[in-house]
């Protein structure tokens, strides 16, 4: 009789046992994960290398799939900045340089290649091609930031003496033009490559008015007052 009762009270024990082991299994793999996950997260928004941006990227595309944000990052790349830079009157010393297209992706190819013939038929510039980067002017190139609030960069040497503008990497950041959720069209990538070149004209930004330069969106092409501000520049 004693060992059918303790027959009777043990398959209860091993049940409840059992139900707490599992229980406690998925709690200690919920907190590996969740580590896991903080590290992860926290690795890909404090790194700018090649390697973190396109994880991050990976990680937004995966996250707009489950929350139906595209629309929304369409809304917010409405009024992503250009790019947040001054050039403060620097300009080169006549209105000529070289340029050489360091990309091997197409789309940027073409969007720079647009861009400089559309530049050049203005008049009040020229950019002339070249496939040796050590004599270029200006370097036009690509990279990805996800953590960058700008669509492009154009990073200029200026000799501090004269304010003459001595060489420009032009950047086009491919984490928001080539990431369809963003919205960018073939137009918007051309404008952007001409807001840029703009730049390394020595063009500032300009809000004023309808203009290339304008520093957020890049819906605009290159209109006449852009080109009016280069001839002036470079009248002086």
């Amino acid at each position: 009789m004693k060992n059918l009762l303790k027959m009777i009270f043990l398959v209860p024990r091993l049940i409840l046992r059992l139900a707490w082991s599992i229980i406690f299994g998925l709690i200690k793999t919920a907190i590996v994960l969740a580590v896991i996950i903080f590290a992860f997260l926290y690795f890909t928004n404090n790194s700018s290398n090649q390697l973190t941006n396109a994880l991050s990227e990976q990680v937004n595309k995966l996250t707009s799939l489950f929350d139906g944000s595209s629309q929304s990052l369409v809304d917010q790349v409405s009024q992503l900045s250009t790019d947040n830079y001054s050039h403060h009157g620097s300009r080169w010393s006549s209105n000529k340089a070289s340029v050489c297209i360091d990309t091997d992706n197409t789309t940027l190819t073409q969007a720079y290649q647009t861009a400089i013939a559309n530049w050049n038929a203005t008049g009040s510039f020229t950019f002339t091609l070249t496939q040796d980067k050590s004599k270029a002017d200006i370097i036009a190139t690509e990279y990805s930031d996800a953590n960058s609030q700008a669509a492009g960069l154009a990073e200029t040497e200026t000799n501090a003496l004269t304010n003459r503008i001595s060489y420009v990497d032009v950047k086009l950041n491919t984490y928001y033009l080539l990431n369809s959720q963003y919205g960018y069209t073939m137009d918007r990538i051309v404008h952007t490559a001409e807001h840029e070149l703009g730049h390394a004209i020595g063009l500032d930004h300009d809000d004023s008015e309808t203009s290339v330069m304008e520093s957020a969106g890049s819906y605009h092409g290159i209109q006449e007052a852009d080109i009016v501000k280069v001839k002036e520049l470079y009248s002086k």
